[in-house]
């Protein structure tokens, strides 16, 4: 029974990743599809090139609505299962992981979402903080060096398994914390690195090519 729980939960953490957030603030603030304007990507990038600041900021408050009941509502259902045999943050991550792919593949718009950065670094600040930082300052390091979001990204997908490895066998050896299963939550965590990957695979293109468009905060959209 407890094994059929985790299934419902897991199904449901994808139901919560399906409703996708740039695509409804988009829809409640200017009526409009986000997927038809811009780069097509159901995106947060996208949303503020396109509609500006409160469109942006509805996203993330939405964003950030779905991660909260994907990591809390998770450890609550952990936390009311006994006998599992694995410890509460990996069964956070395996939720997580199911919340990205139904916002990546939405059973609501036909499959087509967005990239799953947002979602899985907010659910990450929920599950994990410091390794969050650490993500966070990379981040904005190098799209403040290389002015491209894209590149920000995918250097912060290669830096979540890494630096998950490396906070918590230090946090484990210096201070004690007890992580458990280090190297189970590396493995759970690389579905996600791929995947984001796969997702930015024409933003890699148009860096390639040097086609991809650069960011500035300054700079509102055009659509709006």
């Amino acid at each position: 029974m407890k094994y059929l729980i985790l299934v419902i939960l897991f199904g449901f953490c994808y139901i919560i990743g399906s409703m996708n957030s740039a695509i409804l603030a988009t829809y409640i603030m200017k009526h409009k599809d986000i997927r038809k304007y811009g780069s097509f990507n159901a995106g947060l990038t996208n949303v503020y090139r396109c509609f500006g600041i409160p469109t942006a900021l509805l996203t993330v408050a939405m964003d950030l609505l779905k991660g909260a009941l994907i990591v809390f509502g998770t450890k609550l259902v952990y936390s009311l299962i006994n006998g599992i045999p694995i410890d509460c943050l990996s069964v956070c991550l395996i939720s997580t992981l199911f919340g990205v792919i139904g916002h990546c593949f939405p059973v609501f718009y036909g499959f087509k979402g967005g990239k799953g950065i947002l979602l899985a670094a907010i659910c990450m600040l929920m599950t994990d903080p410091v390794v969050f930082l650490a993500e966070l300052i990379t981040f904005v390091i190098l799209v403040a060096l290389t002015k491209y979001i894209s590149v920000g990204s995918l250097s912060a997908c290669i830096g979540y398994p890494l630096y998950t490895v490396i906070w918590q066998y230090f946090a484990n050896r210096f201070f004690g914390a007890g992580y458990e299963n280090i190297w189970l939550h590396a493995l759970i965590i690389l579905p996600m690195f791929l995947l984001c990957y796969f997702r930015h695979f024409s933003n890699i293109c148009h860096l390639w090519s040097g086609e991809e468009k650069k960011f500035y905060f300054h700079k509102k959209g055009e659509n709006e």
